[in-house]
């Protein structure tokens, strides 16, 4: 493909025009958060102890024969 010295010098005048005409971003998430000191831990308590958690889980399920719970009519 050969751009001659013309369409070079268009494509760059018609790119400089459009970046000149676009408006600057609002600032946001980054500008935000540089306004309120960063990210923060947040104030979280433990509501259970680690023996509560574990008596409270659900057991887990026994281990069955692969396709032991597919029912196949044909």
């Amino acid at each position: 493909m050969q751009i001659n010295a013309a369409t070079l010098l268009a494509s760059q005048q018609l790119t400089q025009a459009q970046a000149q005409s676009k408006p600057k971003p609002q600032p946001g998430f980054a500008a935000a958060l540089e306004k309120t000191g960063g990210f923060e831990p947040l104030p979280l308590k433990q509501m259970m102890h680690m023996d509560e958690c574990q008596a409270a889980a659900p057991a887990p399920p026994q281990a069955a024969r692969p396709g032991a719970t597919l029912d196949i009519k044909i």
